[in-house]
């Protein structure tokens, strides 16, 4: 398997299962807080939810997390291997990717501690890494938006390695994730939901070139 067909991979299978599992079995099996309540309750409501489904939510968030991480992972491969016109500005992708990379994973190690910390009945300390978690996560829309606007312009310059539309798609669906803040209500939630689709065809595009 060439570095070509596992960022193919990468970019096909990734984003659909982090789907699954964060807005299909995570609520499911975990369930939700009010997202109504004030940072410390939604925090302490979390952890509550979360130390009574303890191995579930482990393995769920974990996973989650991984396959996000292959996501951006295939995203950075993708900038990396722009050769044409477009190289400067995929290089320069791929280390804005290669750098979210850290946030979930430093997100998830406050999350992980936060819930030892409760465990053990150190609530306070708890919440608070529940809440620098949170707190780290909400620059990954920021980031990614600029990793996809760079990755998508390079596209555009070097007229490949996709079609030209899925270029523009990725620029354009970079700036609004980057205006909006996705992630952070109804409409930047779409958006994001919308780049994911735009990601996976991205990859399925890819594949077949490497057919």
């Amino acid at each position: 398997m060439n570095t070509r067909v596992f960022t193919s991979w990468l970019l096909i299978i990734c984003p659909i299962a982090m789907m699954v599992i964060f807005a299909g079995l995570e609520p499911l099996i975990i369930g939700e807080v009010d997202e109504k309540l004030a940072p410390k309750e939604k925090a302490l409501a979390t952890l509550e939810l979360f130390q009574s489904k303890e191995v579930a939510s482990n393995i769920i968030n974990i996973s989650g997390v991984v396959l996000m991480v292959g996501a951006i992972l295939g995203l950075a491969l993708l900038g990396k291997s722009l050769k044409g016109g477009g190289s400067a500005l995929g290089t320069l992708s791929s280390m804005i990717f290669t750098a979210v990379l850290a946030i979930p994973v430093i997100s998830m190690g406050l999350y992980i501690t936060g819930n030892d910390f409760f465990a053990d009945g150190y609530k306070d300390a708890a919440v608070s890494l529940e809440m620098m978690g949170d707190a780290a996560f909400r620059a990954i829309p920021i980031f990614w938006g600029i990793g996809y606007a760079l990755l998508g312009l390079g596209m555009i310059l070097e007229k490949g390695p996709l079609p030209t539309v899925l270029a523009w798609l990725l620029f354009l669906g970079g700036l609004a994730m980057l205006s909006t803040g996705a992630f952070i209500g109804g409409f930047g939630f779409l958006i994001f939901l919308i780049m994911i689709l735009v990601v996976v065809i991205s990859g399925v595009f890819l594949l077949r070139r490497t057919g």
